[in-house]
């Protein structure tokens, strides 16, 4: 970080027009100050210092960088003032109405105002907006109330606009040439600072795909290893001379279960696969959604029953047509019942509703609910990444290899519909509510290939 005692490194101009040096006498010429700041572009962080860097040397009492990526829609802004180790924040895209957005709309109004400024000379309206924007719990800093006067340098680079804001307590007008070497720096600056969290976010991403695929390969190791050591034993047993014909239907049940179970692996790892190519296709047709429904309950009633779980089956009187691809949709909804079975607690109830919202376009809504373990607030954005599988069910040793809730996600998706979920404490127990929502649009508004 820069001193308070460090050499005068450049010149600014009075209002008046004259040369006049900064604090301790020294006029410098310009390059000497280009050097010192592009050396500060070496800090692994160089936002700061440039911010601190600036504030020193030319005397004010404060600095704030801010600039605008529209590629990603980030903002960051970083202050410095005296007496105080400058601070960086990022302000990424937030909802309407929140002290993050009123925050973003701060720093691109006083970004545009200084880019306005550039270019017609009006004077930026500064005051009121850097109160909005350093304000914390007591209100704007006190030191805010101690600036009169601000210069404002645009900064335009490829790919971002920024501010240079020079606070202090009087007018400090810096040579054109000066500011148009700041400008440039400034750009180099935001781009360096873009390119390392760029570079850092590349880094974290590799080391959570590195993750995903051992823990993928570990559960796959073990989802394949098992059914096929069943198998194996079951063989073995089937050849011996003394086995009875009870025994051996017994063995060759295991045999069929086991098979089953690799079968449907493969088949879903390969339609994942076939989806993520958008090479799927499908075959709508008019679906009465009430009766797919009651179909559904009478094949899964019996795993639910083993579960000791009860399911319960809510459906509107008057028939529920959607033109859809049965197959694909039974799919989904099957994996939704197998993952509820899963993570519901013994003597719970699973409920699977059909609901068409009598407003226009409003669409149709089936939903899958159980009560259970909770879906952790960390893995609940990941619920549907594939071969992402929570921190609760690898703790508690339930089998499956995340790709189910991705294939369910792909075939919604497919079917022209949205899927979410949500995970909500009980009042009245220990237990939280999981609920998956599927939403398509009503009968006649989904077309083939949409």
């Amino acid at each position: 970080m820069a001193s308070e005692t460090s050499p005068v490194l450049f010149q600014v101009r009075s209002p008046e027009g004259g040369l006049s040096a900064l604090p301790g006498g020294d006029v410098r010429e310009t390059w000497p100050l280009v050097h010192a700041l592009a050396a500060t572009l070496n800090d692994p962080n160089p936002l700061p210092t440039l911010a601190e860097v600036l504030g020193t040397h030319l005397g004010v009492g404060a600095c704030l960088l801010l600039c605008h990526y529209p590629s990603s829609n980030h903002l960051i802004y970083t202050c410095w003032h005296r007496d105080e180790e400058p601070t960086s924040q990022y302000l990424g895209p937030a909802e309407a109405g929140s002290a993050t957005d009123w925050q973003r709309r701060v720093v691109l109004g006083l970004i545009q105002q200084t880019i306005e400024q550039t270019m017609t000379g009006v004077r930026p309206r500064w005051q009121k907006g850097l109160a909005a924007l350093l304000r914390d719990e007591d209100g704007p800093p006190a030191w805010l109330r101690t600036v009169t006067a601000c210069t404002a340098i645009a900064v335009d680079g490829s790919g971002l606009q920024g501010a240079i804001l020079l606070l202090g307590s009087g007018a400090t007008a810096v040579d054109p040439g000066v500011q148009a070497n700041l400008a440039s720096l400034g750009a180099i600056a935001f781009h360096q600072h873009y390119l390392q969290g760029q570079a850092v976010r590349q880094t974290e991403q590799l080391r959570y795909l590195n993750y995903l695929k051992e823990d993928f390969l570990s559960t796959l190791n073990h989802e394949l290893r098992t059914p096929l050591t069943s198998m194996m034993l079951a063989i073995r047993m089937l050849r011996r001379p003394d086995l009875t014909p009870e025994r051996a239907a017994m063995y060759l049940d295991i045999l069929e279960q086991q098979c089953s179970r690799e079968i449907n692996l493969v088949n879903d790892l390969l339609m994942l696969q076939t989806l993520e190519s958008k090479a799927a296709s499908t075959h709508r047709q008019p679906t009465d959604l009430g009766q797919l429904l009651i179909d559904l309950a009478e094949q899964v009633r019996e795993n639910l029953q083993q579960a000791q779980l009860t399911l319960d089956v809510q459906r509107p009187s008057s028939p529920v047509v959607l033109s859809t691809d049965l197959q694909q949709l039974t799919k989904v909804l099957r994996e939704l019942l197998d993952n509820a079975c899963k993570y519901s607690a013994p003597a719970t109830t699973v409920t699977l509703s059909l609901a068409a919202s009598p407003a226009p376009g409003r669409g149709i809504v089936l939903q899958v609910t159980n009560w259970g373990m909770a879906i952790e607030a960390a893995d609940l954005p990941h619920v549907f990444d594939k071969f992402r599988r929570g921190h609760s069910a690898t703790r508690e040793g339930i089998a499956g290899t995340g790709t189910g809730l991705a294939l369910v996600r792909g075939l919604v998706e497919q079917l022209g519909g949205t899927i979410t979920v949500s995970s909500q404490p009980s009042d009245a127990s220990q237990l939280w509510q999981t609920c998956f929502t599927l939403e398509f649009k009503p009968h006649g508004e989904v077309t083939p290939g949409e």
